[in-house]
């Protein structure tokens, strides 16, 4: 084959390639918190090979997880406009600033239980394979996140 035909298949294929992965990457950011949820339990379904019983408990984690996740988004235009309100003053108010954020830290204390609850039933379930799987994959994405985000 010529090298010229090589080189045009070649960025035939690499263009092709990245359009695939771009397009896949904005099509799940555009998908709703539920969606994506949906797919997180496919995947780890899959990855883990969770029987129905294991199934059953990651899907508890991820609708409570997505309840939680709710009571967060309404809470959060209020949050902003109080802060908004908080940043439009000449001096900081930090009583109602203490407040907001002891409100906030109480909210993450009262809905941990329950998540916390949920997942430690899904890894007491798995067997000691599927959990050093989770934990490499776990370790693996702490790993890139630090990367990414190092200073």
């Amino acid at each position: 084959m010529k090298p010229r035909i090589k080189l045009a298949v070649l960025a035939v294929v690499t263009i092709g390639t990245l359009n695939v992965i771009t397009g896949c990457a904005y099509s799940f950011m555009h998908k709703s918190p539920q969606e994506r949820a949906e797919w997180m339990v496919k995947d780890l379904t899959k990855e883990l090979t969770l029987n129905e019983a294991q199934v059953g408990k990651l899907n508890a984690l991820k609708d409570e997880l997505l309840a939680v996740r709710s009571d967060y988004q309404k809470k959060r235009s209020a949050t902003q406009e109080t802060i908004g309100e908080l940043l439009s003053q000449p001096t900081l108010d930090q009583t109602r600033a203490l407040a907001l954020i002891k409100e906030r830290t109480q909210e993450v204390n009262d809905k941990a239980p329950p998540v916390v609850a949920d997942f430690a039933g899904l890894y007491d379930s798995l067997t000691p394979e599927q959990q050093k799987k989770l934990h490499d994959e776990v370790i693996k994405r702490i790993e890139q996140h630090h990367r990414y985000w190092r200073d």
